[in-house]
């Protein structure tokens, strides 16, 4: 069907080639005649109205946080939908993009740089360059989006259409650790690409959905690790515009409409989920793995905290041999507290004190109480909100306590 979200057999990348004609002259009339536009208004609009429903009753701070959020939504998926723009013929570096000062959504790690490189899964790429001497994990990104997506009406439908187009529901089918794709874990040369390469080539495999080449870039110690240089190439000659066709820009813009209203929906409902169970931590592997979350390198648990007057929130666990963890704490939309600049709001391996059993115990309180404790986390003047603790290639997951403890019971000598 051309006139609906019926055709879920992936998105065609950047131009459309391939497609019937009559879909690409409905995506360009809709461009031309201001609905594709009117679309994308409409869904602004309900992820508007998403974020005023699912904002704390009676609480003006959240809705405040929760709009400002909106807004830096609407920055990132103009980015990776409206700007994108897939390698070509010419060898680009990619480039690391560290965690923002504030912020970053979606319980991001300050101890990561990530990696978004837009492909085109019709195209093969070669990626080139040198390891470094920090993990990278590297995935690859492949959303249901309609072939035909920007040459139907969405209008006011965007939230129920969620169900059949939403491109934050991406999973990762493909996932590496950088080294795994060195043969002397320092030079990197493989292909991207749907098909095997053959020739002894190294295969990263590509779907035909795959949009993006993710990565994870995790530090231990930023001052002392360096990290991956890595190049990316296009194989195959093709036709690549500087400005985006009529037909092409509709489809961009009801990919970047849908991703917005579905990072707030699947978000909020998750932290809603959360909340229904305050002060614990889990897995949920479903959600987790359902926007893209891979799981195959680590344990990661999510709760939401809730701070009560006179009470610390006190999560322990024995520290278990692994690359890295850490413990960090957002507000309600799962934006970070933790500002990697000046180190407040998360804590991880490298900084926290273990007991001489092998014990951590991390302690979430106003640092104005004036604790005497190890492993203090700041919540930055707020009492509630999605709190994450990831381990990444843990040998075995440690089992987790979380509780709620007088704060006079805190001190290190009552330990």
């Amino acid at each position: 069907m051309v006139g609906s979200a019926d055709d879920m057999t992936g998105s065609t990348g950047d131009n459309g080639a391939g497609l019937p004609d009559e879909v690409s002259k409905l995506r360009e009339k809709r461009l031309v005649d201001g609905s594709a536009w009117d679309d994308f208004c409409e869904a602004l609009r309900t992820a508007g109205g998403i974020v005023a429903r699912q904002a704390p009753e009676g609480n003006h701070g959240d809705l405040v946080e929760g709009f400002r959020y909106l807004t830096r939504i609407v920055q990132m998926v103009s980015g990776r939908s409206i700007e994108r723009r897939t390698p070509g013929r010419s060898p680009q570096p990619i480039r690391l993009i560290p965690p923002p000062r504030y912020g970053g959504h979606a319980v991001q790690s300050p101890n990561q740089d990530h990696i978004v490189v837009p492909v085109d899964p019709r195209y093969r790429y070669r990626v080139t360059g040198r390891t470094g001497n920090v993990y990278t994990h590297l995935s690859a990104w492949s959303p249901p989006i309609p072939k035909n997506a920007g040459a139907f009406e969405v209008d006011t439908q965007a939230e129920a259409m969620l169900e059949t187009f939403n491109p934050n529901r991406a999973h990762t089918p493909h996932s590496f650790v950088l080294s795994e794709l060195s043969p002397d874990n320092d030079h990197i040369d493989f292909v991207l690409s749907v098909d095997d390469p053959g020739d002894g080539e190294v295969w990263f495999p590509m779907t035909p959905q795959t949009r993006e080449l993710m990565g994870r870039v995790v530090y231990e110690d930023r001052n002392t690790q360096s990290p991956p240089w890595l190049a990316i190439v296009c194989l195959d000659a093709h036709k690549q515009p500087l400005v985006p066709e009529p037909d092409d820009m509709a489809e961009r813009l009801a990919i970047a409409g849908q991703m917005m209203v579905g990072i707030v929906s699947d978000y909020g409902r998750w932290t809603e989920d959360l909340r229904s169970r305050p002060n614990q931590l889990q897995l949920t592997p479903e959600v987790y793995e359902s926007i893209g979350g891979s799981p195959d390198d680590r344990h990661f648990e999510f709760g939401y905290w809730q701070l009560e007057s006179g009470k610390a929130l006190v999560v322990e666990f024995d520290e278990p041999a692994c690359q890295h963890w850490n413990f960090q704490l957002c507000n309600h939309w799962m934006e970070n507290l933790a500002g990697y600049a000046n180190g407040r709001g998360f804590i991880d391996n490298q900084y926290a004190q273990v007991d001489t059993n092998g014990k951590v115990r991390i302690v979430v309180a106003d640092s104005s109480d004036d604790l005497d404790v190890d492993n203090l986390v700041s919540p930055c003047g707020h009492d509630h909100g999605v709190m994450g603790l990831r381990f990444v290639q843990p040998v075995t997951p440690p089992l987790v306590s979380v509780s709620l403890v007088p704060l006079e019971s805190l001190d290190n000598e009552s330990r």
